[in-house]
C-alpha cells in the first residue's frame, strides 16, 4: 500500500502518489498484486493483470459504455450527483480537460518511465463518466478531510470508489494523485517525471480515464486524482 507523503512546503512542487491495481475476479477480490518499495516521492508502483480485451459496454455494464459528458446518466447516481458538472466550477472542469489533453499528447509521443520501462506511443484515453466521478469524489474528499493517500480515513481504496461510481468490470486499473499546485501542465510533468505515475499514464492497456481537480481547505489546497482502467 502507498506510504503517506509528507506535505509539500512549496505549492509549485506537487506532492505525488501512484498505485496500480490488479485485475479483479467476479467476486471482486484481487487476482494478483505485486508492489515495489515506495519511491522517494512516496509513490508505490504496482503490477497489473493481463492484456485487456474489447468490450462493447466499455466495461461499465451499460450498452455503449459511458462518456464524461455532462448529460451522461452516470452523473445522476446518488454517489456521483454531488460532483456532476453542474456542481463543479468551470475553472476546475477546464483544468481537468487540460490534464486529459496533456496525458493524451504524452501517450502519442511515448515516454521513458525509468525503472518502469520504456513506453512507445499509445492510443488516447477516453474520458469515462464513472471514473471521472470517482476521481472528483476522491480529490474533494482529500481536500475536505485533510489527508493525502489512495485510501481514505474510512478504509475505502480506488477499487471501492470505482465500484460505488458504477465501474465494476475491468481488467486492470490504476490511480495517480497529486496535490500542491493548480497548474495542469506542472502536475502532469510531475507525474511524468516519476516512474510509477508515468507508467500509469503511458500504459497502453488503459483505455479509460477520469480526472478530478478540487480546491479546498486541506493543507495542500489543490488536489488531483487520475483514475485509469482497462475494460474487460
Amino acid at each position: 500500500m502507498p506510504r503517506r507523503a509528507r506535505p509539500s512546503t512549496c505549492l509549485f512542487a506537487p506532492v505525488l502518489l501512484a498505485i496500480s491495481l490488479a485485475a479483479c475476479g467476479e467476486d471482486g477480490d484481487p487476482l494478483a498484486s505485486a508492489t515495489d518499495p515506495p519511491t522517494t516521492d512516496g509513490a508505490t508502483d504496482g503490477a497489473t493483470g493481463g492484456p485487456a480485451t474489447s468490450d462493447p459496454t466499455g466495461g461499465t455494464g451499460d450498452p455503449g459504455g459511458s462518456t464524461g459528458a455532462a448529460e451522461d446518466p452516470a452523473w445522476m447516481s446518488p454517489y456521483c450527483f454531488s460532483v456532476a458538472d453542474g456542481k463543479w466550477l468551470a475553472a476546475w472542469r477546464d483544468r481537468e480537460q487540460e490534464v486529459l489533453d496533456l496525458v493524451n499528447a504524452a501517450r502519442a509521443q511515448g515516454a521513458d518511465c525509468g525503472g518502469m520501462g520504456q513506453f512507445g506511443p499509445a492510443g488516447p484515453l477516453a474520458l469515462e463518466a464513472r471514473l471521472h466521478c470517482a476521481a472528483r469524489k476522491h480529490s474533494q474528499d482529500m481536500a475536505e478531510r485533510s489527508y493525502f493517500d489512495h485510501t481514505n480515513p474510512d478504509g475505502e481504496d480506488p477499487f471501492d470508489r470505482m465500484a460505488q461510481a458504477g465501474y465494476t468490470s475491468f481488467a486492470a486499473a490504476g490511480e495517480n494523485i497529486a496535490a500542491g499546485s493548480d497548474d495542469p501542465a506542472l502536475t502532469v510533468q510531475g507525474w511524468l517525471d516519476s516512474d510509477g505515475h508515468c507508467a500509469n499514464m503511458m500504459n497502453p492497456q488503459y483505455q479509460h480515464l477520469g480526472v478530478g481537480f478540487y480546491e479546498g481547505p486541506g493543507p495542500l489546497t489543490f488536489y488531483w486524482t487520475q483514475v485509469f482502467a482497462a475494460p474487460n
